[in-house]
């Protein structure tokens, strides 16, 4: 992590709503389709998978009450600024969640940020030295300090990160994002919206 704080007051400023973010990775995934470039289609690839992720978890997401309940005892504005990219399976399973919190309270409001275009922001936000997203930071409303951070994946998936890293030979890639899919197909957004509801609660 980098000494300097980042100055999130500006970034926010320069965050998106999640509508306008839709669309732009939407570009992104229809542009890239046809690139000569091999990396490029293959990101497409997997933006215009997560776009389908996202607009299913849209339709599907359903707040538990204990959550919705939390979220009218909130004081306080707080701003959630996403660092996030198109391609990225975890955020298309996350940013609808969070998505879903600002629209059941007003005292939250959600912008979205690009990792790649942002790289002095994200160095702030390592995880075990990498750039791990989707990450989402709380900011206070009125003078945009950060209040905590989350991300990128919820605690239930810490054991499968952890077998994948000692075991990458017998548990592969194939099977770790197979078992990561599931988790996020069960579980429905409730451990993301229960783990960020109770550190908002808690300011």
């Amino acid at each position: 992590m980098e000494n300097t704080q980042p100055n999130l007051h500006y970034y926010w400023n320069k965050g998106i709503p999640y509508v306008e973010y839709k669309e732009v990775i939407r570009r992104q995934a229809k542009d890239g389709k046809d690139s000569p470039d091999e990396a490029v289609q293959e990101t497409s690839g997997h933006i215009h998978l997560n776009i389908s992720r996202m607009s299913r978890n849209d339709k599907t997401l359903v707040l538990e009450d204990l959550i919705l309940s939390e979220l009218k005892k909130l004081k306080r504005k707080i701003n959630l600024l996403i660092i996030s990219e198109g391609w990225c399976g975890d955020a298309a399973q996350s940013v609808p969640v969070v998505n879903k919190l600002a629209e059941n309270s007003d005292k939250l409001e959600m912008k979205i940020i690009f990792r790649d275009e942002n790289e002095n922001l994200i160095n702030h936000y390592l995880t075990n030295g990498g750039k791990a997203i989707p990450i989402i930071i709380l900011l206070d409303a009125e003078n945009f300090s950060e209040i905590a951070h989350w991300g990128p994946r919820p605690k239930p998936l810490l054991p499968l990160i952890q077998k994948y890293k000692e075991n990458p030979e017998t548990y592969t890639h194939d099977n770790f994002v197979v078992d990561l899919q599931n988790f996020y197909n069960l579980d429905k957004g409730h451990a993301v919206a229960e783990e960020l509801v109770n550190i908002i609660s808690k300011h």
